[in-house]
């Protein structure tokens, strides 16, 4: 097991420095569109978008949208 720690340990440290960062934002609105463009707005600067998900959250009168949108 000891000889793993090391291995370990420098896996932890490469990850921790990396600017590999993924996250995703959700905004919610009455149309799909709006939904997206709010969660667009939220992307931090210089991040790339890769995929965007939209789901109808509410059947009342109005539909209601939440849309993810997933960045790296």
């Amino acid at each position: 097991m000891k000889p793993i720690l090391p291995l370990a340990a420098l896996l932890v440290l490469l990850g921790a420095g990396s600017n590999c960062y993924a996250g995703e934002v959700s905004a919610d609105g009455m149309s799909e569109e709006t939904a997206t463009n709010d969660a667009k707005s939220k992307v931090p600067e210089g991040k790339t978008i890769t995929d965007s998900s939209c789901q109808e959250i509410a059947h009342l009168v109005d539909p209601k949208f939440r849309c993810t949108v997933t960045f790296e």
